[in-house]
């Protein structure tokens, strides 16, 4: 009888793994077909190329596929360490925070089965309206979009205007606050739109999309110091107050921006990168800002008083929950109100002197523009009236004056410094301390006048009571002195003595 010869153990393992890579070939083509049968393709021009999407739609979904977009995961590097932190706050989470949304709220966003994570991972779809995706990248990014189209991110999308028409919409992400902003009004949207169209010599409500690339928005010509700061403001605003960011802009400021939205982290921007970091600048820079002081903030270790960053979708940029507005804390204990009102002169101290590169200049010190945290700190939360210095390239040398400086010196100071900053970004140092006196008086005391924005040369009737109210009669006249000193010093430098006598008075009452 014959003895059988057996095959070579090489041979057979061989014949093993082809037959696994076979099979595991065959499931990706049926899984292909499968989902390619009921998707939609989108197409659009990426770094001189054509890339086609293939984004499934769930069945409900085929009436809506204006919907659909790109997914472009703009920021990675930066929404790793982001997520990283939002899932170590997450383990703390009370049974408040999840409050605001029930079932039913998750239904509006996908009715996909969230036990099929294959087709979760591929959904990204988001209602049309008031993110408008499909007009990116004439929009903040989309580094969140695929979160919300997979329904990790939910937003009750019931219109909540501010008095900065703003639209809010509060939401959670990963079961932590936040607060998604449309960051600008219909009408500037509606200008920058019809700038892009006009500019490529199309008609009105042309694809901006497309058109955007092929203005000089997305040029190098936009990248300017001069055109930063005396003319991107005309694209969507009538008056330069309206985009402050950029009125003392440097060459070290714009590669700072370009580097936030450099998505391969090579140091050149493509046009649609560019287009994305002008719409982010133009209508409303607190989106970018933030970023930029998520960035800074890491860099030189700072604890910039603002909401975290967390990303974008389409004309919404997506903040953690500021906490609650600083007016209902008037009510609050004394020894609370204390606490705040130092927080407050801690926030102007890091505007002054928290980065050796950059000086911040605020001048909205409304109750309406800050927050209490639910870990009791003040955040601001509008940042659109901020101006950012660079102290590197701007501030050269100390400018010393003999004369006192008050809200009215300020507000000329400030006219002067936007119809040339040429000649005065460099005096902003000297000037900025102001922002002592706007809390002292706009937040701390009793204020029965007018209330003013000046940066927009705005003023508003009001009687309100600060902070500092009904201090203990111990204190009292000490107090409202030092408070006095601080809103119109009398002597040069007379405001800085008192607020450091006012700061050593109230940790003094707050640790008696």
């Amino acid at each position: 009888m014959a003895r059988r010869t057996r095959m070579p153990v090489p041979i057979r393992i061989a014949i093993f793994l082809m037959v696994v890579i076979v099979c595991y070939v065959c499931y990706k083509i049926i899984h292909f077909i499968n989902v390619n049968s009921d998707s939609v393709s989108i197409k659009r021009v990426y770094d001189g190329q054509s890339r086609s999407d293939i984004l499934p739609v769930s069945p409900n979904d085929k009436q809506n596929r204006g919907d659909m977009y790109v997914v472009d995961e703009n920021y990675k590097y930066m929404e790793n360490e982001k997520l990283h932190r939002l899932d170590s706050q997450s383990q703390d989470v009370t049974a408040d925070n999840k409050e605001s949304f029930t079932d039913s709220d998750s239904d509006q966003y996908s009715d996909v089965d969230s036990k099929d994570p294959q087709r979760l991972r591929y959904i990204s779809t988001v209602p049309e309206s008031p993110f408008e995706v499909q007009k990116c990248p004439v929009c903040f990014g989309s580094s969140l979009c695929h979160r919300i189209g997979s329904g990790d991110a939910k937003f009750d999308l019931s219109v909540k205007q501010t008095s900065t028409n703003q639209k809010l919409y509060p939401g959670l992400y990963k079961h932590v606050k936040v607060t998604g902003k449309r960051l600008g009004t219909n009408a500037e949207f509606q200008k920058l739109d019809n700038f892009i169209c006009v500019n490529t010599s199309q008609e009105v409500n042309c694809d901006v999309g497309d058109a955007v690339v092929m203005t000089y928005l997305a040029s190098d010509e936009a990248f300017t110091v001069p055109h930063f700061r005396n003319e991107l403001w005309k694209v969507a605003h009538t008056s330069k107050a309206d985009l402050s960011a950029t009125v003392c802009a440097t060459d070290r400021f714009i590669d700072e921006l370009k580097e936030l939205y450099n998505k391969d982290r090579k140091g050149i921007l493509n046009e649609e990168e560019r287009a994305r970091l002008m719409t982010s600048l133009i209508l409303n820079p607190e989106g970018l800002l933030l970023k930029f002081f998520l960035e800074t903030g890491y860099e030189e270790d700072i604890a910039w008083p603002f909401p975290q960053y967390i990303g974008e979708c389409g004309r919404v940029v997506i903040t953690e929950h500021a906490g609650k507005p600083l007016v209902q804390f008037l009510n609050a204990s004394w020894e609370q109100r204390v606490a705040l009102s130092l927080q407050l002169f801690d926030m102007v101290d890091t505007f002054l002197k928290g980065s050796s590169d950059w000086l911040v200049l605020f001048g909205d010190f409304r109750f309406s523009n800050f927050a209490v945290t639910d870990t009791g700190r003040v955040v601001v939360t509008n940042l659109k009236d901020i101006l950012i210095v660079d102290k590197q390239e701007t501030l050269k040398g100390n400018i010393n004056y003999d004369r006192p400086c008050n809200e009215e010196c300020f507000a000329a100071f400030v006219q002067k410094l936007l119809q040339s900053p040429e000649s005065h970004c460099q005096e902003v140092y000297y000037y900025a301390q102001i922002m002592y006196a706007l809390v002292c008086r706009w937040l701390l005391s009793v204020v029965e006048e007018n209330e003013v924005d000046y940066m927009d040369n705005m003023e508003n009737k009001v009687q309100t009571a600060g902070l500092l109210h009904d201090p203990p009669e111990a204190h009292k006249e000490s107090i409202l002195e030092l408070l006095e000193e601080c809103i119109n010093e009398t002597t040069p430098g007379g405001r800085l003595s008192a607020i450091e006598e006012l700061v050593d008075l109230l940790q003094e009452i707050q640790y008696a």
